[in-house]
């Protein structure tokens, strides 16, 4: 920086950080906040320092120190962590002890108070006549809808907290794809579902079950997303990539629909960031909580053309898993990488 005295030495992420999608608007911000601490002559912080993105915020701690022999000189270093994997991985576990305490507490009384309201109904629905009955019949039908409603939102939060042993087993993804979107077609809706499917995918070895919820979170989601629209459509397409030594399928699926938020799109896997008005906004929660059981991920963004595209990875074996696993506990424990 011309305008700050004596010199800097920076080490961090720059090459994530700063790729050629947020450069400008991230590395803009970070010089924003450099530039008046330097001309105020502070040589030493230890703070957070959050920059934005296209594809999302992302979360330094940044800290400066003076270089010894360099104090008179102005000479200072700047080392940066990215721990906006780490803040993530603290919320899930916070979001998750709530999920955990909510369905407990809310679950038990839920039945009895269904059960109650029934019974009323049934004991002296057919003894009233004129308004007393139409109140009678409304405020029954109310409580036993809305308790209804609670237990949806209790089971949504139960999926999100547990965290059972996966059963591994080996089976066709395409398969499970075709027959998940076999589904959809056969609904009373006007979305279409297409399918796009890489024959050369090696059978996978996950949890079946939990992939069939994975596909069946992301379709009820575009199936939202459209609801309304005389041309909906969403496309599912699978991919086998190896990569050194990553072997993932891919599942990909995209929709003509609204697409995300720009104020959402960078917390979309947060419980109840939604700019839907239906749904509890656990649905991308639960799909990226599931992916990350099985060592994958998922990455959410806008189709240029408009909609919606979400990715999902999944390592195909045993050692894939094995390794993804190792780096993902490696990324989330915010250990340092510098780069000069």
């Amino acid at each position: 920086m011309r305008d700050a005295p004596g010199w800097i030495t920076v080490v961090g992420q720059f090459p994530k950080l700063f790729h050629s999608q947020t450069v400008n608007l991230r590395l803009a911000t970070f010089v924003d906040q450099l530039r008046p601490r330097l001309r105020a002559g502070v040589r030493e912080w230890r703070e957070q320092l959050t920059l934005p993105g296209e594809a999302g915020t992302r979360v330094l701690l940044w800290a400066c120190t003076p270089l010894p022999g360099e104090r008179e000189r102005g000479g200072c270093v700047i080392v940066f962590d990215d721990i906006t994997a780490l803040l993530a991985a603290q919320r899930e576990a916070a979001w998750g002890e709530v999920a955990r305490r909510l369905a407990h507490e809310i679950k038990n009384p839920l039945t009895p108070i269904q059960l109650a309201a029934e019974r009323i109904r049934r004991r002296y629905l057919g003894e009233l006549k004129g308004e007393d009955a139409d109140v009678l019949d409304r405020a029954t039908h109310t409580i036993v809808q809305q308790v209804e409603a609670m237990k949806s939102m209790v089971n949504a939060f139960s999926e999100y907290a547990r965290a059972p042993a996966l059963e591994i087993a080996v089976f066709d993804l395409n398969a499970l794809v075709r027959e998940v979107a076999d589904l959809y077609r056969t609904r009373e809706t006007d979305m279409q579902v297409e399918v796009d499917l890489d024959a050369s995918l090696p059978p996978l070895h996950a949890d079946s079950g939990r992939v069939r919820q994975i596909l069946h979170n992301l379709l009820k989601n575009s199936h939202e997303a459209l609801e309304g629209r005389k041309d909906g459509s969403v496309r599912i397409s699978t991919h086998y990539c190896h990569r050194e030594d990553e072997e993932t399928a891919e599942i990909l699926v995209e929709d003509n629909g609204p697409g995300f938020n720009s104020e959402i799109l960078g917390k979309a896997f947060e419980p109840y960031v939604t700019s839907k008005q239906k749904g509890t906004g656990l649905g991308l929660a639960i799909v990226k909580k599931l992916a990350e059981e099985h060592g994958g991920g998922i990455r959410v963004q806008n189709r240029p053309e408009g909609g919606a595209q979400i990715m999902i990875r999944l390592p195909v074996n045993e050692d894939a898993r094995s390794i993804a696993l190792l780096r993902g506990v490696q990324r989330r424990s915010g250990g340092r990488r510098e780069a000069k």
